[in-house]
């Protein structure tokens, strides 16, 4: 682990051009729920121009309506772009959206198309003058970093424990960024450690953050909450509890409201049937809502929950939700996630209750509203987990990148900008 850069000097010289960085994502730009490469894509670009390539496609393709939907999605943004104003989410002004035609498959017969399809993709950057920096959130990288003057990987998941996606390709392409890569960024412990054990030297822990300006602002006085604990978030087999949130739902019958809000997971290992048991229970599900209507919601209610199930891939997963429900002023109420029990240290407003037990009774010991104080007491610790600090640290990183390569001037003139590999 490696602490914050400090802030940077001035660009002087040779090197004084502001960099273009290359984003290698994991998701469509306008997917339903907002993730860490959303948040980081727009914080650069603040500062520097940017290209974000969506996701590669790791999970394997499924022929379900939501896949046939998203490949159809992908084929028209390929051809005719993206609007700016997106469905959930506009496009910064200095972000290109690239949507690449690659086949979502990343075995030896398809490397060599995937990799000519993506350069081909990513030719502006490559031909930039500027410094070019690669921030991929995605191992698969098709040797991009061979083009970059500095590159950083983002890792926010312990991929290979994911249910479809495939794991031998991320593996791989760990193993080569591993011996490639200037900095990597980890956002839990788990992840810095599953780092570490691959190979990666520098590491840096920068836990999620939220955007906790839209969920304060919508946040109600006392008088204005009801007894209601939210979920909100993907409705997914492979994360959430089910047999603890029926137990709740159970629970909560007489005393207060359990609410669901986000996407619904499709195909074999949906989330529908599971789902309607609950609001047979008495859950309601509000749909997926927009980050706003979102925070309106959680504005009103008294409790925040991250009810995972406990496997190696939760076990990486550092939940932004859990600042988002304390900027509302919710009490937030966890399994014993990892990064949640090291946050439940720090904070009486959150608990990581260690058995279902245990998470039933703390609900609702706390479902029911609490004082005007308390509410702002909560508020006021979430105000040090934003977008607002943690994008100018990232910009500082972007800085640095391209003054480090000018320091660090060894190869002969006539190598000068020769793809590194």
């Amino acid at each position: 682990m490696t602490t914050p850069p400090s802030p940077p000097e001035p660009h002087s010289g040779a090197g004084s051009a502001a960099p273009t960085i290359l984003v290698l994502g994991t998701a469509e730009w306008n997917s339903p729920i907002a993730t860490n490469q959303h948040y980081v894509v727009r914080e650069l670009a603040r500062d520097f121009d940017i290209h974000f390539v969506e996701s590669l496609g790791l999970r394997r393709v499924r022929l379900d309506a939501k896949d046939v939907t998203r490949i159809a999605k992908r084929l028209r943004h390929s051809v005719v772009g993206h609007e700016k104003t997106a469905t959930y989410r506009p496009i910064p002004d200095r972000v290109n959206v690239i949507s690449p035609l690659i086949v979502p498959i990343h075995q030896a017969p398809t490397r060599l198309p995937n990799r000519l399809l993506l350069e081909r993709a990513v030719a502006e950057w490559r031909r930039s003058p500027s410094p070019r920096i690669l921030w991929t959130f995605t191992p698969v990288t098709y040797g991009l970093e061979q083009y970059a003057d500095y590159t950083l990987y983002h890792c926010v998941d312990i991929f290979q424990a994911f249910p479809g996606i495939d794991g031998s390709a991320v593996s791989a392409g760990e193993q080569k960024l591993a011996n490639r890569v200037d900095l990597t960024i980890g956002t839990s412990g788990a992840v810095t450690a599953h780092l570490n054990d691959v190979g990666f030297t520098e590491v840096l822990t920068l836990p999620n953050v939220a955007e906790i300006d839209v969920f304060s602002a919508a946040s109600q006085p006392a008088s204005q909450r009801r007894p209601a604990a939210l979920f909100a978030g993907n409705l997914t087999p492979h994360k959430l509890d089910f047999e603890l949130l029926r137990t709740l739902a159970t629970a909560l019958q007489g005393h207060g409201e359990l609410l669901l809000a986000g996407p619904i997971a499709a195909g074999g290992g949906g989330f529908d049937r599971e789902l309607a048991e609950l609001e047979r229970l008495g859950a309601r599900y509000l749909g997926m809502l927009p980050l706003d209507q979102l925070a309106a919601a959680a504005g009103t209610c008294s409790v925040g929950l991250i009810p995972y199930s406990l496997n190696d891939y939760t076990a990486g997963v550092s939940p932004l939700k859990c600042y988002e429900y304390l900027s509302s002023g919710l009490s937030v109420i966890s399994t014993p996630i990892p990064d949640v029990v090291q946050a439940a240290q720090a904070t009486e407003h959150i608990t990581a209750a260690t058995s279902a037990a245990a998470f039933v009774d703390e609900v609702l010991a706390r479902i029911q509203p609490v004082s005007d104080d308390v509410l702002a007491d909560r508020i006021r610790y979430a105000s040090d987990f934003g977008w607002s600090s943690r994008g100018g640290l990232l910009r500082e990183i972007a800085d640095r990148m391209p003054r480090r390569a000018d320091e660090a001037v060894t190869q002969p003139a006539g190598d000068a900008g020769r793809p590194r590999g």
